[in-house]
């Protein structure tokens, strides 16, 4: 559908092959829930030629910021997994994408936010 907007409800874990090509995919503050393997899978589907993704670096212990609704989150810690900004490129580069640019943002609760832009090696 050229021009459309077509929003799709997809488990990415289990029905990646459901996923449209695309030029360009941004995932921010996503591979944290599914992990690398899964965002490999994803990416290999939808085929882009760009991928933006911005993954939380947790510098200190806890990887959800202290607030009253902290316990809101206390499910998710059976899926989320720790990034690491050197990982997510080694995972990148085993599917022939490099990253072409890096910006981090130190936040002041002990986490740090890192944009890494990634492009289709050409083959």
């Amino acid at each position: 559908m050229n021009g459309l907007l077509e929003c799709l409800c997809i488990d990415l874990i289990n029905e990646t092959d459901k996923l449209p090509k695309a030029d360009m995919v941004i995932a921010n503050l996503l591979i944290e829930y599914i992990g690398y393997d899964c965002f490999q899978k994803a990416i290999i589907q939808t085929s882009p030629k760009y991928v933006s993704c911005i993954i939380q670096i947790n510098m200190e212990d806890s990887w959800v910021s202290d607030s009253p609704y902290l316990h809101i989150f206390d499910g998710l810690e059976q899926v989320h997994h720790q990034m690491k900004k050197q990982s997510l490129e080694k995972a990148m580069s085993k599917i022939d994408y490099h990253a072409i640019k890096t910006l981090e943002h130190v936040l002041p609760n002990g986490k740090k936010l890192v944009q890494i832009d990634f492009e289709k090696i050409s083959i």
